[in-house]
């Protein structure tokens, strides 16, 4: 994590680019966060060749564009390019999921519909990783970790099968996130589990290679950690708000609601 200053309040912080996808007249478009505040990246970079989708940004090389949205979000003119009252969407949308299954993928502080009723929703808070395309296929450990993009929060939300999964609030780069920051779960402001990615059953490097032994893994795919620390036993009720909180990527929170989505037919 580097030390910078904000361009919006002047201060000297540590700031990393906290990237997030949110809702410009129905459509997915890349931005910044920057404390609480989305800053509109394309538009601060002022680029055209700058891609304006998180699923454009992870398909290039890493470390170019991001310098230039680093270099942008330290102009004095970053104000002009604040988006006011910004919806969240998910960070980004796996690619070998369908555009079907995409309705699936929740976005930050949306709430989740508990097919039971009131029988409660059981939960599986995890960080993520999201890659970019690896230069060649049948990767060696090494390899994988430098295929890591970065890192965003996760919740599986199941009962009896997965059905629904929430991403967010953003996505961090490799570089910005330490793997020994705490992972803290909470439901109803009560601490549920802590920990961090060393207490992870398996690797993310682990993982991708063995992915990419079968599959072409393609850019933006998500790999999830798996519970990390010891969970409370128990399912949250409908009404619960279920959060997962790390230092830089901030939190994941959703409330269960009482009535869930139905499938549409295939």
């Amino acid at each position: 994590m580097e030390i910078e200053k904000s361009p919006l309040s002047g201060a000297i912080i540590a700031l990393p680019v906290r990237l997030v996808t949110y809702d410009r007249r129905g459509l997915r478009r890349l931005g910044a966060l920057v404390g609480t505040t989305v800053v509109d990246l394309p538009g601060v970079v002022g680029h055209p060749a700058f891609p304006s989708t998180m699923e454009a940004l992870v398909s290039r090389p890493r470390g170019t564009v991001l310098d230039a949205a680093r270099t942008a979000l330290e102009r004095d003119d970053v104000k002009e390019w604040i988006v006011l009252g910004a919806k969240l969407l998910p960070p980004i949308l796996p690619p070998s999921l369908g555009e079907q299954d995409h309705k699936w993928i929740v976005a930050p502080e949306a709430e989740i519909p508990c097919p039971n009723g009131d029988g409660g929703l059981r939960f599986d808070l995890e960080v993520a990783a999201v890659i970019f395309r690896p230069k060649k296929p049948k990767l060696k450990p090494a390899q994988a970790k430098e295929c890591i993009f970065g890192y965003t929060l996760m919740s599986y939300w199941a009962s009896g099968e997965d059905f629904a999964a929430s991403l967010g609030p953003c996505i961090v780069t490799a570089d910005d996130f330490d793997d020994k920051t705490e992972v803290v779960v909470r439901v109803n402001d009560k601490e549920w589990s802590r920990g961090t990615l060393a207490d992870a059953e398996t690797p993310f490097a682990e993982q991708i290679v063995k992915a990419s032994k079968t599959d072409e893994l393609l850019p933006g795919e998500v790999f999830g950690s798996g519970t990390l620390g010891k969970a409370k036993n128990g399912t949250p009720r409908p009404g619960a708000v279920v959060e997962i909180k790390t230092e830089v990527i901030g939190i994941l929170r959703n409330r269960i609601g009482r009535q869930a989505r139905r499938r549409a037919a295939s």
